[in-house]
């Protein structure tokens, strides 16, 4: 009887410690932050991306092929090594791995800004940093959050 008892107190405390605990956790966590909808326009047309466009410490993040499709390059990703490869007309090569600054332009290693983001079967990468390097203006109106890229259109 008196296990009985004493195993019944020990439950109970235990479940009240852990709702207290529960409770002080719930009301120490921050906020979560609202993404805000983010557009990008290529040549004036809205440009759709199959995720949304996530940012990070004011960085966009984009779907790498998606852009690099709309800019006239292309972009693959190689599980193997855990990096993307971002080309355009067998004159630009750009090799990012996920999560690091380390890279390949042309061959020769480099730091990029900001690293390409894996999501779920997707490469994010940097708008502003890819779109330039694949000869696209980039213009940012505060606005209406809506990044304006231009480039020449090839006929």
């Amino acid at each position: 009887m008196l296990r009985k008892f004493s195993t019944l107190m020990l439950t109970a405390a235990l479940l009240t410690g852990s709702v207290a605990a529960t409770a002080a956790f719930a009301q120490q966590a921050a906020p979560v932050q609202q993404q805000l909808k983010i557009k990008v326009e290529l040549n004036g047309k809205e440009l759709v991306f199959p995720q949304d466009i996530v940012t990070e410490n004011g960085v966009a993040y984009v779907n790498a092929s998606t852009l690099a499709l709309a800019l006239g390059g292309a972009a693959a990703y190689d599980s193997r090594i855990n990096s993307i490869l971002v080309s355009k007309d067998n004159k630009y090569g750009l090799r990012m791995y996920i999560n690091n600054t380390f890279a390949y332009k042309n061959g020769k290693e480099i730091r990029v800004p900001n690293p390409p983001r894996a999501t779920t079967g997707a490469v994010l990468v940097p708008l502003v940093y890819i779109a330039q390097e694949l000869g696209a203006q980039v213009t940012y109106d505060a606005n209406t959050f809506t990044y304006k890229l231009t480039t020449e259109v090839k006929s």
